[in-house]
């Protein structure tokens, strides 16, 4: 039998809250909501359209490695340069967040998988349960707890999980059923097998390089 697949391009076109700015050198130029910030991109190896020297910005990622998760530490290059602020997409609000590894608290591109999640829950007319792994600070979970989904999120970081329930009270979304926990994810999946428990949706976004609860690697 033959299964027949389809493949579609989605693209982050939905933002007023984030622009790319510039990018070239191995660098890119943001504004995440307020703020304006310089990252390093290992994939951005052409000319930028103004010149570097020229970009403005309130911070900057400094950082030796070349990994795009290498460690570093922000420079702040303006005084109004923020540790964290609050940023909206499609009616949900969340907090941004400048981290060590230069990271904003919110992967921008998933909103095409956001509002792809959103158009698939609407179109069911039904209630639907969606599983979210690793699920970092939740706008997965956010986007389908509003389109009307129950949600079972999950993370091995209690810290992403507690910006998740955070960003879940900024959106007005308290009213929703989000279960937020913090397990390891195959640990996890293989009890829900056990107990027999079915979802309608599962998301799953691993990282390349995670520590579970207990700091396992």
């Amino acid at each position: 039998m033959t299964m027949k697949t389809e493949t579609r391009l989605l693209i982050a076109d939905d933002w007023e809250d984030y622009a790319l700015l510039d990018s070239g050198h191995l660098q890119k130029l943001e504004r995440f909501g307020s703020q304006t910030v310089i990252r390093p991109d290992p994939q951005a190896f052409w000319e930028p359209a103004r010149p570097v020297q020229s970009w403005k910005a309130d911070a900057r990622f400094v950082t030796k490695a070349q990994d795009e998760d290498g460690a570093g530490q922000w420079e702040a290059l303006s005084p109004r340069a923020a540790e964290s602020w609050p940023m909206r997409w499609n009616g949900l609000t969340f907090t941004a967040r400048r981290t060590a590894f230069r990271h904003m608290g919110v992967f921008q591109e998933h909103s095409a998988h956001w509002r792809f999640a959103q158009e698939q829950i609407r179109a069911a007319r039904r209630p639907l349960k969606v599983l979210n792994l690793f699920g970092y600070t939740g706008m997965m979970s956010l986007a389908c707890a509003a389109a009307g989904a129950e949600v079972v999120h999950l993370d091995a970081s209690p810290k992403s999980n507690g910006y998740g329930k955070d960003n879940q009270s900024l959106s007005g979304l308290d009213d929703r059923t989000i279960r937020w926990i913090a397990d390891d994810a195959m640990k996890f999946v293989a009890r829900e097998i056990r107990r027999g428990s079915k979802y309608d949706g599962i998301v799953l976004d691993p990282p390349k390089f995670g520590r579970g609860p207990k700091n396992e690697t």
